[in-house]
């Protein structure tokens, strides 16, 4: 269930509706507030407001009817805009990195604020009332001008032109491609953090002695659906094999895709085991139809990856990019250099051993930071020398040394292909 949420969460703070929705009901709510203030407190004690301006009903609607037209012209424009920038980004730096943009909060607060306001404005234009109002009666109503909401609509129209003035200024910002890669590195620096040395279960590295000498599975879980491991409930996995006194060996990580009927995890021991207990372990891994960076480190490198291989193809050809690109995957190698990888084991509270999960190595690191790119950064020199040079700079700062070998041997394969290209 935590995985699953894990995942709602990030398709919630990925969508165009949510805060929008947020921003709208709370317009709504504030409209009627103000409204209530209005008709119990009246309009004197807003006569000594340099900012208030009393109205009459006629200029009251007048001001109401144009602030609600030009905020829905507005969110229309500005909505058109994003869809550009978004379609821009998909073209330019791949269709992976459109989930970058979907995140982005400047897009979804202004267009929350835009369409708030009109509803507000409307909200409140519905209870104006003038000398001309008869009620179902027959009986004249009496004039109603809300004088405290007008004065909030004005203030919400003074907030809307700053937020367009940000938004001119966003949406070029957030397509540069130095913008575009430093939320990328931003990305791979919190997962990092966030995963390495975070661990499923007890934090407390297992030795090897202590791993399991003969793992002899009983019970081989099979999955229901097709798609991509978007994440694993430890926890959930954790509590059922503490309840079984048995281990689940895990088959598959987040990131790989699942195939019905594939075989996702392996159970030592099998006494009391029913199918319930299989349908639990299936529970705990969440499937989905892509790819996304809550539990899966190397997506967010591979989205930087993409950049520079799009950068070097012959219809784009833009070795500044795959440079900075390079400069960004060092950085990531700099700082897994610095962390410890968790052990394949996790043990619950009392230390016994529950989850063998499958290993993630440094060899894996450097194959998706560095190896993608050899086969299409060796045929220009520039790149190829930058590579070399950036590496060599990373190997100066690791002191790790399982890790500054993968990475030599990565610049070995580079200049080993380039001799063999210019030859």
């Amino acid at each position: 269930m935590r995985a699953y949420l894990q995942q709602v969460l990030y398709r919630i703070s990925g969508s165009y509706w949510f805060i929008p929705t947020l921003m709208v009901l709370g317009a709504m709510l504030l409209s009627q507030f103000s409204i209530w203030i209005d008709r119990e407190y009246g309009d004197r004690w807003l006569r000594g407001l340099w900012l208030a301006s009393l109205n009459q009903p006629d200029g009251a609607r007048a001001l109401l009817a144009t602030v609600a037209g030009s905020m829905i012209t507005v969110a229309g424009v500005t909505f058109s805009l994003t869809i550009l920038a978004v379609s821009h980004a998909s073209t330019h730096f791949g269709p992976r990195l459109l989930d970058n943009f979907m995140h982005d909060r400047g897009n979804q607060v202004t267009l929350g604020t835009f369409v708030a306001t009109f509803l507000y404005c409307l909200m409140v234009l519905r209870v104006v009332r003038g000398e001309d109002v008869i009620a179902n009666d027959g009986l004249a109503m009496d004039v109603f001008v809300p004088q405290l909401s007008l004065l909030i609509a004005f203030l919400l129209t003074l907030g809307s032109i700053a937020e367009l003035i940000y938004f001119i200024h966003h949406v070029p910002d957030s397509i540069h491609i130095s913008s575009v890669l430093r939320r990328l590195s931003i990305d791979v620096s919190e997962k990092l953090t966030k995963l390495y040395p975070e661990r499923m279960g007890a934090s407390e590295e297992v030795a090897i002695e202590e791993m399991p000498r003969t793992f002899e599975p009983q019970v081989r879980v099979p999955s229901h659906a097709d798609g991509y491991l978007q994440g694993i409930d430890d926890v959930e996995l954790i509590n059922l094999a503490r309840k079984k006194e048995s281990i689940v060996r895990l088959v598959r990580r987040p990131g790989d895709f699942i195939r019905k009927d594939e075989i996702i995890a392996e159970i030592n021991h099998c006494e009391g085991w029913t199918e319930k207990d299989s349908d639990t372990i299936r529970h705990a891994f969440t499937i989905g139809f892509t790819r996304t960076p809550t539990q899966d480190v190397f997506f967010i490198l591979n989205e930087l990856v993409e950049v520079a291989v799009r950068a070097m193809s012959p219809g784009v050809n833009d070795p500044f990019t795959a440079m900075q690109c390079i400069d960004w995957l060092s950085a990531a190698l700099v700082q897994l250099s610095q962390r410890d990888l968790p052990g394949r084991c996790r043990r619950d509270e009392e230390g016994r051993i529950c989850i063998i999960t499958t290993e993630v190595t440094l060899q894996q690191f450097v194959d998706v930071a560095l190896r993608q790119l050899i086969p299409y950064i060796k045929d220009d020199p520039n790149v190829t020398r930058y590579f070399i040079q950036s590496m060599n700079r990373t190997l100066d700062i690791s002191t790790v040394g399982e890790l500054n070998e993968w990475i030599q041997a990565a610049i070995f394969e580079l200049e080993n292909q380039a001799g063999r290209q210019t030859s």
